[in-house]
């Protein structure tokens, strides 16, 4: 399946406009193909299903595409985060060039050639950030890309109730294996939904972005169409549900009432305040302004399982801070050297769970800020740039929520996905040229002022 994708993604973008062939191919990839599955080449990082898919659709851009999809590179801020993200292992590199020794367990020293492998797959990491910036660019495309992902959502929700009444089994049927811990996919005398995203945590905040766009199609539809949307608003949420995720729908329904209630643009400054937070969270965890203990105590009120993972989570990540301290602007590194490992029989004593830890301990301030300013500068943004904010839709302050739930699960959880940097490139386009009036390339204006169709 993962050599016939590029297949998929040139037939995708014959058939379709560009941004919908870009929609469906990233989305399609991310929900289709197989986890912890690569081609190992030399001197190329790892073929697995994000990097092909995106160099499907860089490829795909580069031939088929005629509008000017590369703009995001125009803008000082986009190209200056975008050159740091990529080129910040070399520094990791220069400022790591010991080796790790913890009893019988050695951990090599970062060379440039990490570095150049690891600069490789950032680059490609930016593919859909930079293809979402340049395609996702108006108004009417937005509301498509929100379209694409409940009609998604929809279809996927049938595989979701097979694996809830059979247990997480298609992964397995179809690739030959099981990709992660099925005991963690047990819950509550049933089962999470896995499919072929790796872990039912996924699935969850997958669905908690579907309620968010089914709420966007109520909130922007009237009539017959409203009352549609607001049913598959419903049945995305008692899919939330299903997928037994506290985390997940407790996020999902707060951004229920905010769609529904909030104008477009306090909705965009809620977001943008959650992508602040997320952009100096290392800190804000650091400095103790995160009551971990009330979070604490509320989880145990509701489940003591899930406050003893909680905890163990806390105590790792105060741990894994501490580490990072000793290395802060470039980070430790790849090969698992921002771990914490046992000095008297080498274990690995980390659990590494959220996407922010991660990418702060490998890589350091530098390499989070850069990553992360691409992620949140773009709803950032908004906020002191008025005239785009006061005019912004509610397709595109929906846009905004859909990265802001996805930010705020990377705190507990790893899932950034290409899907993510998608809809990021797409935000931080929304502020880049706001347009006085929208722009249909299929119509111009006639001598009355009334649209006059360009081939008649």
């Amino acid at each position: 399946m993962l050599i016939l994708w590029p297949i998929v993604t040139i037939l995708l973008f014959v058939t379709l406009r560009p941004h919908q062939a870009l929609v469906w191919s990233v989305l399609g990839a991310y929900l289709l193909l197989p986890v912890k599955t690569s081609f190992e080449l030399p001197l190329i990082p790892s073929l697995d299903k994000t990097s092909i898919s995106n160099l499907a659709v860089l490829a795909c851009c580069m031939i088929f595409v005629r509008e000017k999809w590369l703009g995001a590179f125009k803008e000082p801020v986009v190209a200056a985060l975008a050159a740091i993200f990529i080129l910040s292992p070399f520094g990791t590199a220069i400022f790591n060039p010991e080796p790790l020794v913890y009893a019988d367990r050695f951990i090599p020293a970062m060379t440039m050639y990490d570095a150049a492998a690891q600069a490789a797959l950032n680059a490609i990491t930016l593919i859909p950030f930079i293809a979402g910036y340049g395609l996702i660019n108006s108004d009417e495309r937005r509301q498509r890309l929100l379209f694409i992902f409940l009609l998604s959502a929809l279809a996927y929700s049938v595989l979701m109730l097979i694996e809830m009444r059979l247990s997480p089994q298609l992964h397995r049927m179809v690739y030959g294996f099981f990709p992660h811990s099925f005991g963690q996919q047990v819950r509550a005398g049933g089962f999470r939904p896995v499919v072929f995203l790796g872990h039912g945590l996924l699935v969850a905040i997958f669905c908690a972005m579907a309620v968010t766009a089914a709420m966007a199609t109520w909130r922007a539809s009237s009539g017959k169409r409203r009352r549609n949307a607001g049913i598959m608003a419903t049945y995305m949420w008692l899919m939330l549900f299903l997928c037994k995720s506290l985390g997940a729908t407790l996020i999902g329904s707060l951004f229920v009432p905010l769609i529904a209630w909030l104008r477009p643009r306090s909705l965009t400054i809620v977001c943008a305040l959650i992508s602040v937070l997320i952009l100096v969270y290392p800190t804000v965890r650091a400095s103790g302004l995160i009551p971990t203990a009330a979070i604490l105590e509320a989880t145990d009120a509701f489940s003591a399982d899930r406050a003893g993972s909680f905890g163990l989570r806390m105590v790792n990540e105060e741990q894994l801070l501490q580490r990072t301290a000793q290395k802060p602007i470039f980070g430790w590194g790849s090969w698992g050297r921002n771990r914490i490992y046992a000095e008297d029989d080498g274990r690995d004593l980390s659990v590494t769970d959220g996407t922010w830890i991660i990418v702060f301990g490998s890589w350091g301030w530098i390499g989070y800020l850069s990553m992360f300013g691409l992620l949140c500068g773009g709803a950032i943004r908004l906020l002191w740039r008025k005239r785009s904010l006061k005019a912004v839709s509610v397709s595109s302050a929906a846009l905004c929520a859909l990265l802001a739930i996805n930010l705020m699960d990377s705190v507990p959880n790893s899932s950034i996905r290409p899907i993510t940097w998608l809809i990021a490139g797409a935000v931080f386009a929304i502020a880049a040229r706001p347009p006085r009036r929208a722009f249909r390339p299929d119509v111009a204006p006639s001598v009355s002022g009334s649209p006059t169709p360009v081939n008649g």
